[in-house]
């Protein structure tokens, strides 16, 4: 449903509320029709994504290895001129 129509809708809800004074049953009808089909939407578009996203990410690991050399020289040089790691590299 485009938004020009739920506008329309909405609206036209408004205004009922306005000249009556109190929401209706048929504005409620209205506006329950309206939330059924968004959820709808909202399922369809749930469902065209991949079900196992996490197969594509790769998630890193932590293998606990001892820092090299330059790792440990670099992250003494930080830790002492407190500046950051793209001045450093």
């Amino acid at each position: 449903m485009k938004f020009k129509e739920i506008a329309k809708k909405l609206a036209k809800v408004r205004d009922n509320v306005r000249s009556e004074g109190h929401i209706t049953d048929k504005d409620k009808e209205v506006l329950q029709a309206l939330v059924r089909d968004k959820i709808a939407h909202a399922n369809e578009s749930l469902e065209k994504l991949p079900k196992c996203v996490s197969g594509r990410i790769a998630i890193p690991g932590n293998d606990n290895s001892p820092l090299t050399h330059d790792q440990n020289f670099r992250l003494r040089l930080m830790e002492k001129t407190g500046t950051g790691s793209e001045t450093i590299h």
